[in-house]
């Protein structure tokens, strides 16, 4: 165990003094070590690791920040350079993930504060593709996974279609078997069916992972996976029987070329289809471990659950990049001030701007800790599977759910959070060049991609609802993740009302973990018992969950999401061992707890759990956290803080020198300072208005 002092000592050899200026002030405030901090979600492996990438590309000439927007047709050769320059680097070779699986996710982590196209490309390109085939294949399909590793060819996932997305069972290309040929052929009826918003597809994948409705003798056996290739490697054009193009240009996320593939009667080999989990045989019969065909497609989509697994980081990426410009231009930022004071007061001691921004610093902690535990998480029970080591269906069903809650949960908040900072910033963070707009744009995707919010939730309220019923019979076998610790003694919790009465009572971190367990049972109940009395009306199970989800369902899919990661927020920081650290992080899992649960006020009064007077204590305590914070926010952000070339923001630089940063960008803009090529126009167009006035 290394000592405190030897352990400070590497930490400041990655992470050196921060440059002094207008920040000075509050960091002096700050009562905690910032380096330090990063131990609660990094180690110094994972430190190392991000710290040799930053390097890397802060030293290649590829990774030089354009101050000019790029075209499209740029933004998407710039992404492909750097996939490959920094994909060829290696960094993570996969002996390193199953020793410390957590790399994984600084690795994506380090990408993205750089570039998040960057970083999604790498993601499709290799690990999906890889993982996919990895999972649904058999050895002899591996060569693909190697010939991807050795970049000789790149793939994709191909999954949604034009008219198609969450109802993956609707989906309409299809592969049919011809025996004879020994070759499945490949169809789109129509643009509908078109395999569509492909990421990497647009311009560079050679081969997709294509999802579709395995035919064969006259029957369709349901959804499948076939490595299908699209482009000749050699020149990149596409194969005859493949139309595949670009959708063009996107609100965000513009280095991945999104696209889109329709196929005419396109014959591939039989061994191109990934049946491990059920395919045919040569002369077409079909075969597959699974006696219940539902339980095969639900595996063979299992791969979507690492998906929202990697959003949930991407999302905290984001709004961990939005927290550090918006906390240190508050810093910055003076207006107005007492009728005596010298000097103007930053706008970081107003009490509105506190409460815009401090709950989310506060839930960047929170998601940054769970997020990276998520992934190991998620890398381990792949390592599992594949080495056949699997840790039972309970732990899969429990991640498929707990991932359909934390994916929206983790979006959403990112959305709100990054929309506060944005404005946060006045009008100077309206500049591209602030960084934010690009934040936000990109998050958006979040949203909507592997699976919409509002559907993906659906999927963890029908895990709940089903647990309901048997809540006195669960044991920790049924939830190997926890997650549904909150059902121990549920039904005598719901005759309890909440026994805190004071303010600090009421923002105790232990208390708010009992407030929640409550609020989450009872919402599971009543969401229950409106399903049960709409089926006993004569309702179909449809039309009873559907009438069902605002205000029930949907709510406690997310009061799901909150309660758990609200938990492994709290235990994580409690068994922290630098103790000022810990004093601050405890008052971040109180302010962020306190803030979700003021969300949910209705609901406690509903249920009879809050009266009127905890409700305002509550708020009141929200308000006396943002300001024991607002001191520490300085420096709390300067934890999270990626390098400021991939920050890339004149408001949130380390040195905090925003007017200094500005007015060197307007002044070296391109063309800012010279005259338009277009002047004459001007000219003529103001003579013109002035002869008819």
């Amino acid at each position: 165990m290394e000592s405190k002092k030897s352990i400070f000592e590497e930490l400041k050899v990655y992470f050196p003094d921060l440059p002094s200026g207008p920040l000075d002030t509050y960091r002096k405030k700050a009562s905690f070590n910032w380096r330090f901090m990063k131990l609660v979600y990094d180690n110094l492996t994972t430190i190392k690791l991000k710290h040799d990438i930053y390097s890397f590309m802060e030293n290649h000439p590829l990774f030089q920040h354009s101050d000019a927007s790029l075209s499209l047709d740029e933004e998407r050769q710039i992404a492909v350079k750097r996939m490959y320059a920094i994909y060829n680097e290696n960094f993570i070779p996969f002996e390193k993930i199953i020793e410390e699986p957590r790399i994984l996710q600084a690795d994506t982590e380090a990408m993205f504060m750089f570039d998040s196209s960057l970083a999604i490309k790498v993601a499709l390109t290799f690990r999906m593709f890889a993982n996919t085939i990895q999972g649904s294949g058999k050895p002899h399909h591996y060569h693909f996974v190697e010939d991807a590793q050795k970049g000789k060819i790149g793939g994709c996932f191909a999954l949604t279609e034009v008219s198609h997305g969450s109802n993956a069972k609707g989906m309409r290309t299809t592969a049919t078997y011809i025996p004879e040929k020994k070759q499945f052929v490949i169809h789109s009826g129509d643009f509908e069916a078109a395999k569509f918003w492909v990421g990497s597809m647009g311009k560079c994948a050679t081969h997709a992972i294509v999802y579709a409705m395995l035919i064969s003798k006259g029957k369709n056996h349901g959804l499948h996976a076939f490595v299908v290739p699209l482009r000749d490697p050699k020149t990149l054009k596409p194969f005859p029987g493949v139309t595949v193009g670009d959708i063009g240009e996107k609100i965000g996320l513009n280095g991945i070329d999104n696209g889109f593939v329709m196929f005419n009667n396109y014959h591939i080999p039989k061994e191109y289809a990934l049946d491990k989990l059920g395919g045919v045989d040569d002369n077409g019969d079909y075969k597959t471990p699974f006696r219940d065909p539902s339980k095969r497609f639900g595996a063979s989509l299992g791969i979507l659950s690492g998906g929202r697994v990697t959003i949930t980081g991407i999302s905290t990426n984001y709004l961990q990049k939005a927290i550090v410009i918006a906390v240190r231009y508050s810093a910055v930022r003076k207006q107005f001030g007492s009728e005596n004071a010298v000097e103007e007061t930053p706008v970081l001691e107003y009490q509105q701007q506190q409460i815009r921004l401090l709950p989310y610093l506060a839930a960047t902690y929170a998601f940054r800790i769970f997020c990276t535990w998520f992934s190991a998480l998620h890398i381990n029970m792949m390592i599992d599977n594949y080495t056949g080591a699997a840790g039972g269906a309970a732990r899969g069903g429990e991640l498929h759910a707990l991932s359909s809650a934390a994916k929206p949960l983790c979006a959403w908040l990112a959305r709100d959070g990054i929309q506060n900072c944005r404005e946060a910033c006045g009008g100077h963070g309206y500049l591209k060049a602030a960084g934010i707009g690009d934040l936000r744009n990109d998050n958006d995707a979040n949203c909507t991609y592997e699976g919409e919010n509002s559907l993906l939730l659906q999927q963890a309220s029908n895990y709940l609802l089903a647990v309901w019923p048997r809540r006195h019979a669960l044991t920790e076998d049924d939830t190997p993740l926890g997650s549904l610790k909150f059902l121990l003694n549920a039904d005598d919790l719901l005759k309890t009302k909440c026994p805190w009465k004071d303010q600090e009572d009421l923002i105790d971190p232990c208390n708010l973990i009992q407030m929640y367990k409550w609020l989450t049972v009872y919402v599971l109940k009543t969401t229950y018992e409106k399903v049960s009395k709409l089926k006993e009306e004569g309702k179909s199970s449809l039309q009873a969950k559907n009438e069902s989800q605002s205000y029930n369902a949907v709510t406690l899919s997310v009061v799901y999401g909150e309660n758990y990661i609200l938990n492994h927020f709290y235990n994580t920081v409690k068994d922290f061992e630098d103790v000022p650290c810990r004093r601050v992080l405890l008052k971040l899992v109180s302010l962020f707890g306190a803030f979700l649960l003021e969300k949910h006020m209705a609901t406690l009064y509903i249920g009879g759990y809050f009266t009127l007077d905890q409700g305002l204590h509550l708020r009141e305590g929200i308000l006396k956290l943002c300001s024991e914070i607002a001191p520490e926010a300085v420096a709390l952000a300067d934890t999270l803080a990626p390098p400021d070339f991939c920050l890339k923001s004149v408001l949130g630089m380390s040195d905090g020198e925003v007017y200094k940063h500005i007015q060197s960008r307007v002044m070296t803009y391109p063309g800012s300072l010279t005259r338009p090529g277009w002047w004459r126009d001007v000219v003529h167009w103001q003579s013109y208005v002035a002869s008819k006035l």
